[in-house]
């Protein structure tokens, strides 16, 4: 799996986790302390989230890291 293909599909998982929880990107920035169009990076596979990052949105989502792959 190239490097691409990879940040797309984590992004989706997460963006998909964000919203069967209930969240839009607003309100979990809110949560985490982060600018919305991190997250939208990050969700569209443009951006690749830290360890830490991924544990806070986790954290937020109430999920493990190992939910996102």
């Amino acid at each position: 799996m190239k490097d691409k293909e990879f940040l797309r599909k984590l992004g989706t998982k997460i963006a998909e986790i964000r919203f069967n929880k209930g969240f839009s990107q607003v309100d979990l920035c809110s949560l985490i302390n982060m600018e919305k169009s991190n997250l939208s990076a990050i969700e569209n596979g443009r951006q690749n989230a830290t360890s830490l990052t991924l544990k806070r949105i986790a954290d937020a989502l109430e999920v493990e890291v190992k939910d996102f792959f």
